[in-house]
């Protein structure tokens, strides 16, 4: 059952992912549908993991098997993940509180608690409050910036639906993991965080490299910008997903590695050719969800080298 599932997720997964990685690359954007539709498969598939799985997804280290309360954790699960697609007004606006988000809330804080007082704080309460835990983790990272686009904030809420617990698929990863280490594993690095450090790494890796024989072999040299970015005809630029990384200021051309998100850019291409200038170094919207979609296959693949490490 166990194998089935975790092959079920995968497919699953990446079948949305793939789509989303599709419209990300032609659009930068991703439609709503996709991730609710991908989340609430997560729903079903947990459910009926606990429902009929005698052992959770690990080296079968110990039978365990899931009880009336522990279908608790759809609460938090369902309010958090769903809320991220409700247009409603904020908790708090012009001193009036919006009752319902704040009931919703509660609901699932009582969920969470009720599941600890009635069964105390057991491996699988532990590894079922992680997957809200971690859905409330990247919500913050999104408000910090650390998780840019909105549709890659929204892909790893349902990621964390999907990927409750570690994927294990016969001889993969071919990093194994020691018997007795997958249940803790799960609390302290859950596999969307996996998937979400793998996904920075190739992305950082990887589109860097790309651009740099690019530029090299067009002969656009510049120190670091050719890793950064590639040059485009100012004319390109509006119809592109580039940001400019050259700007006007007092009067001199200069060079802005990371050029911020907001601004008029049409302002500051009219200010560039009044200063004679035909071509600039752009540096693209990379689209994320393709990183993080290749993030999903190398983890599931290779396995945790954090873990490995330690």
């Amino acid at each position: 059952m166990d194998l089935i599932l975790s092959a079920a997720r995968l497919c699953i997964g990446m079948a949305f992912m793939l789509a989303a990685s599709v419209t990300d690359w032609r659009t930068r954007r991703v439609p709503n549908r996709i991730w609710v539709i991908l989340g609430i498969s997560g729903m079903v598939l947990l459910a009926v993991q606990m429902a009929f799985a005698e052992t959770v997804p690990d080296y079968g280290t110990a039978a365990k098997t899931y009880g009336p309360v522990h279908f608790l954790v759809f609460v938090p699960i369902a309010v958090i993940f769903l809320d991220t697609f409700w247009e409603r007004k904020p908790v708090h606006e012009g001193g009036k509180w919006n009752l319902k988000p704040v009931a919703l809330y509660a609901a699932a804080a009582v969920s969470c608690l009720a599941m600890v007082l009635l069964e105390g704080l057991t491996m699988e309460v532990g590894q079922l409050l992680s997957v809200p835990l971690v859905m409330c983790v990247f919500i913050m990272f999104y408000y910090l910036g650390i998780v840019r686009g909105g549709a890659d904030a929204k892909a790893l809420l349902a990621l964390s639906i999907v990927f409750p617990f570690y994927p294990i698929l016969d001889s993969l990863p071919l990093i194994g993991y020691p018997e007795g280490t997958v249940d803790m594993l799960q609390m302290t690095f859950p596999f969307t965080f996996l998937i979400l450090m793998n996904a920075a790494i190739l992305h950082a890796v990887v589109g860097p490299t790309i651009r740099f024989f690019r530029n090299l072999a067009r002969g656009d040299r510049g120190f670091p910008e050719m890793f950064l970015g590639y040059r485009m005809d100012i004319a390109d630029v509006p119809k592109s997903f580039v940001w400019p990384m050259e700007a006007v200021r007092d009067e001199e051309v200069v060079l802005i590695l990371f050029p911020k998100r907001s601004g008029n850019v049409k302002e500051e291409l009219a200010k560039l050719k009044k200063k004679g200038l035909d071509r600039i170094w752009v540096t693209p919207k990379d689209p994320f969800i393709i990183p993080m979609t290749a993030g999903i296959v190398f983890s599931v693949i290779v396995g945790n080298l954090v873990a490995l490490l330690f």
